[in-house]
């Protein structure tokens, strides 16, 4: 399963959608740990609505593609 293909729709849908730590951090292939200790430091938008940590669906697509080594 892709970026664009999965079980959450339409990518224009998914691109406004927010996720949690776990599933943001299983998005991008890192730890939780990570995505709540390292992710500010390396510049990655986050969110908070009510305490809980959130990711844009867009907000990390554009985030793995700046990570781009050439």
């Amino acid at each position: 399963m892709n970026r664009t293909d999965s079980a959450h729709g339409a990518s224009g849908e998914r691109t406004s959608r927010y996720l949690g730590v776990d599933e943001a951090a299983a998005y991008l292939s890192l730890s939780r740990r990570w995505m709540y200790r390292e992710s500010q430091r390396h510049g990655l938008p986050r969110y908070y609505f009510g305490g809980n940590l959130r990711f844009k669906v867009a907000d990390l697509d554009m985030w793995a593609q700046q990570q781009k080594v050439s």
